[in-house]
């Protein structure tokens, strides 16, 4: 068992704590450093937004138009997207 040395001021206030919490000085350090060294994980799910709050640019990108089928060598839709951004923007 190792020993760590505090000030009176922040033992007592430990202290003070612990025995709010009804648990000992010893229990209530172990639990705030295990509180610190490990954090609960965050699980939230992501949650995409509705289309009307996106940003505009990207309400543009999903209103791009799907007409047709995508080239053989187009797989990723290089070309398609540029060609729908030179007809947009008269590039």
């Amino acid at each position: 068992m190792a020993t760590i040395t505090i000030s009176t001021a922040a033992y007592n206030n430990a202290k003070f704590y612990a025995d709010k919490q009804n648990m000992g000085v010893d229990e209530f350090i172990v639990t705030l450093i295990n509180k610190l060294a490990y954090p609960p994980i965050n699980k939230k799910k992501f949650r995409l937004l509705p289309k009307e709050q996106l940003e505009p640019a990207l309400q543009d990108i999903i209103n791009m138009s799907r007409n047709g089928t995508l080239d053989a060598d187009d797989l990723n839709g290089e070309h398609a997207r540029m060609e729908y951004y030179k007809e947009k923007y008269s590039l």
